[in-house]
């Protein structure tokens, strides 16, 4: 999952209570079993307000998948992006808020199925595709350009590779929640924030290597 534009414009409050009442519908009953009319009443409105906003159940899956990956990733962009502190210190701080904001998400993790589920279908693959693309590169992007910036500030080593780091934390961050899910009883936050300090560890510059020294001036030594 993950940011790349942004945050969705909600044209008013009801419109995200629909959006919020068919994140609740689909990942209790999957895409094709439910109906608009099942969103609706979940948002306590009728049928045809939620076609006022949505044009078809297609259009609502579709417009959710955005707010849905914006709402879990937008707090994580803003830390990255921050202009002031410390790379690290930002790299701990997006672990941190996306860690959150996953962990509150977690009710609604069988979305994030029905989204990949959904990439595979005719009618929902060159849409989601590309979606899916956009979103991890932008995942990756940001946190790259954090490790960059850590590069040169002298705060991570030159050894490090910030796109190789960044696609594994990624995929990091995915295979957390993917396991909470399956296994209540597994710690997702907890094991992000060890699995962090253990990469940001490993991305220390190397201390062991002593500066080379100036090169000494003969004429000043015999003075």
């Amino acid at each position: 999952m993950s940011p790349r534009r942004p945050r969705p414009d909600l044209r008013d409050k009801k419109e995200k209570e629909i959006l919020e009442a068919a994140a609740a519908v689909f990942a209790e009953r999957g895409f094709r079993t439910t109906r608009v009319a099942d969103v609706a009443e979940r948002a306590g409105i009728g049928k045809g307000t939620v076609y006022e906003y949505f044009r078809s159940k297609e259009d609502l899956f579709l417009r959710l998948f955005d707010w849905y990956t914006n709402e879990a990733f937008a707090s994580m962009r803003g830390e990255l992006e921050r202009p002031t502190g410390s790379a690290v210190d930002a790299l701990r701080r997006s672990g941190e808020t996306l860690l959150a904001s996953c962990q509150q998400m977690l009710p609604f993790y069988p979305l994030t199925m029905e989204f990949w589920s959904a990439s595979t279908a005719p009618e929902f693959r060159e849409r989601l595709v590309d979606e899916f693309r956009e979103l991890y590169r932008s995942f990756r992007g940001a946190l790259a350009e954090a490790i960059r910036a850590g590069i040169e500030g002298g705060e991570l080593g030159s050894h490090v590779n910030p796109e190789a780091v960044a696609a594994v934390l990624v995929s990091a961050y995915d295979g957390l929640f993917l396991q909470a899910w399956f296994d209540p009883s597994f710690a997702p936050v907890t094991s992000g924030r060890h699995f962090l300090e253990i990469v940001l560890k490993g991305m220390a510059p190397d201390r062991s290597e002593a500066p080379a020294e100036p090169p000494r001036d003969p004429d000043k030594e015999t003075r």
